[in-house]
């Protein structure tokens, strides 16, 4: 009978017990830094959102020891209430502006160009981002402002006083958003195009329907998981947005996402801002949940129109 060799039994084991190390690193670094970078800063925030405020310490944060539920009464207080509810239709304003101009430069793109243009115009899209987002908000403000090409040709039509710009109004916080979102809006919605297939579109040429009857029954319902998952992104990150409203509101264009910004530093009231960032978190969802109801509605709007029309 032969021996086998200790070192070549014990080399396998090494090396499997080395992949199997490996493996794990790889697993619970990432999982390690999401706890930490995420999951941490949640809890952190939700025990000074319960943390009684009191004045005079750093930060309003009460050393009692005590909890309450006191600071999230005082979220929605009238003042804050209406602030809230002013950044939810700029939002809701928004994400739609960026749906009526995201899909028709989208659908295109993925249908009227060239394979060889395609990544051009893409590029073009996702252009700005390659700037700085302050440097591109302080651009909108010089044209923006009274003395700006924007508010001059405006004021030359007569559609704006004399001396009059549109900066610090909500209509130049709606521009910023729709500016700055509009590129998050389109690439989702040009997926869901460019993998929606022509035999579709042929089929329902073929059974003689018009091309609008083809984009009602077939291309949009088909590519409303791209306008679903655009509408949500835009949404979440419109409603959140500070630098837009700062720069181009001011005073007047205070949002959910400038007032928990003034409450943590300027206010030094961390209970109620940890509880404003909280509800904010709450609202979104109930209204993520509501869209995606309303949006399951209108994926079916049009087979029922069909029906209706027979």
């Amino acid at each position: 009978m032969t021996s086998v060799p200790v070192l070549a039994i014990a080399n396998p084991i090494r090396r499997n017990w080395s992949v199997a190390g490996f493996g794990t690193v790889a697993v619970l670094l990432p999982f390690l830094l999401y706890v930490t970078f995420f999951i941490a800063p949640v809890v952190l925030i939700t025990i000074q959102s319960l943390t009684p405020y009191e004045v005079g310490i750093r930060g309003g944060l009460s050393q009692s020891g005590g909890l309450t539920l006191a600071n999230y009464a005082g979220v929605f207080s009238p003042t804050f209430r209406a602030v809230f509810a002013d950044s939810l239709r700029n939002a809701l304003a928004g994400s739609l502006l960026c749906l009526f101009i995201g899909y028709p430069v989208a659908y295109f793109i993925s249908t009227r160009c060239s394979e060889r243009l395609k990544p051009w115009l893409l590029v073009l899209v996702i252009l700005p981002f390659w700037t700085s987002y302050l440097l591109r908000m302080l651009g909108w403000r010089i044209l923006l402002g009274a003395n700006g090409d924007i508010s001059g040709m405006l004021q030359t039509l007569h559609l704006l006083p004399r001396g009059q710009g549109l900066l610090f109004t909500q209509t130049a916080v709606l521009l910023g958003l729709v500016y700055n979102f509009l590129p998050v809006m389109i690439l989702p919605i040009y997926v869901s195009i460019e993998r929606l297939s022509r035999d579709h579109r042929d089929a329902s040429r073929d059974l003689y329907a018009k091309p609008w009857q083809t984009f009602v029954s077939i291309t949009l319902p088909l590519t409303f998981p791209g306008i679903m998952a655009g509408m949500t992104v835009v949404f979440i990150m419109m409603t959140g947005d500070y630098v837009t409203p700062e720069l181009m509101g001011g005073a007047k264009g205070m949002m959910v996402g400038t007032l928990i910004y003034s409450q943590f530093l300027q206010g030094e009231n961390w209970p109620l801002a940890s509880a404003m960032s909280l509800s904010l978190v709450f609202v979104l969802i109930a209204a993520v949940l509501a869209m995606s109801v309303v949006g399951s509605g209108l994926q079916q709007l049009p087979a029922m129109l069909r029906r209706m029309t027979r």
